[in-house]
């Protein structure tokens, strides 16, 4: 048997297409420019997008590092502001010690009563220099002259006026007393219990409180109209 002829059979390939002549239609070139086309813009929309992606990305990255900066900045402002405010706290309990030190003088603080003194010019002084030599404050010596002469009067061992009690020197006059103001140590019993004293004895109170401050003076050395002894 003879084996039939193959001579006329279409080339490896050409099987499926028109003619056998490959791209050489028209229409399967425009389709494979179509299949082309619709590719690249698929790879083209993707990446389109992981370039947004990434430039988003980017973005918040610079921004958050921004916010980083910013953060470590309002810190160290903060810091310099607590210090100056500190530092100006300071400054200021400094100054107003400073300015409470030259208020305290021979007279004592501003920490006490205010009282009006009547009391003898003179008198005052010595009582001043005496209170210097002892390393007193007045406001805590006369609160203290209030307190024993109300515990003396409480107890029965005093009476009448200061000034009638301390003996006179020969040559004496009478006091010649000068209003001032002074704040004392003085507790609410002890000053209503002087004031009361005060009103039975028929005198201001004070005078009351200058006639304690003279007798304190005459047992320093003053004496009414010839100065200290």
């Amino acid at each position: 048997m003879s084996r039939p002829s193959h001579d006329h059979e279409p080339p490896a390939g050409s099987v499926g297409r028109s003619g056998g002549s490959g791209w050489s239609s028209p229409q399967r070139l425009d389709e494979s420019i179509a299949d082309e086309e619709q590719l690249i813009a698929g790879v083209e929309a993707r990446v389109e997008e992981e370039r947004a992606k990434l430039a988003r990305f980017k973005e918040l990255f610079e921004h958050r590092h921004a916010l980083y900066e910013e953060q470590a900045w309002l810190r160290r402002e903060r810091f310099q502001v607590e210090q100056q405010a500190l530092a100006l706290e300071r400054r200021a309990e400094r100054e107003r010690r400073r300015l409470e030190r030259r208020v305290v003088s021979a007279d004592g603080s501003r920490r006490g009563r205010p009282v009006r003194i009547d009391v003898d010019d003179e008198a005052w002084a010595a009582l001043k220099r005496e209170a210097v030599r002892r390393r007193l404050w007045l406001v805590w010596w006369v609160g203290d002259l209030i307190r024993i002469e109300v515990e003396a009067l409480e107890a029965g061992e005093v009476s009448g006026r200061p000034s009638t009690r301390r003996r006179r020197s020969p040559g004496e006059v009478e006091s010649r007393p000068r209003q001032r103001f002074l704040r004392i140590d003085v507790s609410d019993d002890d000053w209503g219990a002087l004031r009361a004293a005060a009103l039975d004895l028929g005198i201001a109170v004070g005078r009351y409180v200058g006639e304690l401050a003279e007798t304190a003076a005459y047992e320093a050395g003053w004496r009414a109209g010839g100065g200290p002894r």
